[in-house]
């Protein structure tokens, strides 16, 4: 594990892993539903509306997989848009964070705890 301090942060690094982080969320609900209604017995009475069309069943349910974690991604993309700004003036004042993991290119020295 390598430990990196984090001083600024380009808005396209910062809208990636925001909507990284809404699509992995938007899977563990999306499964998490689709479950509760498999587990539930529900498929018959769930529905998905796709412009103008009316899907039930298990069709719905597939959708519900699909699409949930799309929105919750593009949630997350304008939630890194408007976040963006209030936290690059947190690692101002923070003067950086360190973070910790594994990470590939450019090699800097070892950042102490």
């Amino acid at each position: 594990m390598t430990r990196v301090k984090v001083i600024n942060i380009k808005i396209s690094s910062y809208i990636k892993l925001c909507a990284g982080a809404g699509a992995s969320i938007g899977v563990l609900d999306g499964a998490f539903r689709f479950l509760f209604l498999l587990v539930m017995g529900q498929f018959g009475a769930s529905e998905a509306l796709i412009f103008s069309m009316q899907v039930k069943g298990w069709t719905a349910g597939i959708l519900h997989v699909l699409s949930v974690p799309l929105l919750y991604g593009l949630g997350a993309v304008l939630f890194g848009f408007v976040s963006y700004f209030p936290f690059m003036y947190y690692l101002k004042c923070k003067k950086g964070i360190v973070i910790e993991g594994v990470f590939e290119g450019e090699q800097r020295e070892e950042i102490p705890k």
